[in-house]
């Protein structure tokens, strides 16, 4: 099973407006707050759409990115995905502005990526997932024929009467 999704409408406001978001890689499921500054919704599903096609199609590497705040911003997060022939490998990263190569473009995340490491530079083990292309192009399939979002419900507009008094009529 392979799935991202965001979770409920926006929550917060100004700088701070985030969505709360899902990603689920067989049993195992994150819960995320994806920042709605320099993005809105739509561009974070429409990435990850993009990106699961371009596995699906045959890319060596795709990220999935689930915290984009604006490109010059210190930190990104992303989900690489590396394909190894049916099989997909998928890591949760965090990429250091400082520690990149060259500037941060969220339409090419993967400049920054690499091969797979199955251990830091510490010699600790990544955690990694496994899912199947399959998993991928069934995601790509049902987001592709849901349903489209419940608009908000209507609110009555803001009454100009005051407390405690009704409205006169006039004669």
């Amino acid at each position: 099973m392979f799935n991202l999704e965001l979770l409920g409408p926006p929550e917060g406001e100004g700088e701070r407006l985030f969505n709360w978001g899902r990603i689920t890689l067989g049993h195992f499921q994150e819960d995320f707050q994806a920042p709605l500054y320099d993005w809105a919704p739509g561009d974070y599903e429409a990435q990850w759409m993009e990106s699961a096609q371009r596995l699906v199609d045959g890319a060596s590497v795709v990220v999935f990115l689930t915290h984009m705040v604006h490109p010059t911003a210190p930190y990104h997060i992303g989900w690489p995905a590396w394909r190894e022939g049916g099989v997909i490998w998928v890591q949760e990263r965090l990429f250091v502005a400082s520690d990149l190569a060259g500037a941060f473009d969220p339409s090419a995340p993967e400049a920054h990526v690499g091969g797979r490491a199955e251990r830091s530079i510490e010699g600790q083990p990544i955690s990694q997932w496994q899912v199947s292309v399959a998993d991928v192009a069934e995601y790509l399939d049902r987001r592709r024929h849901a349903p489209p979002p419940e608009p908000p419900a209507p609110t009555a507009p803001a009454s100009r009467e005051r407390p405690g008094r009704g409205r006169r009529a006039r004669r």
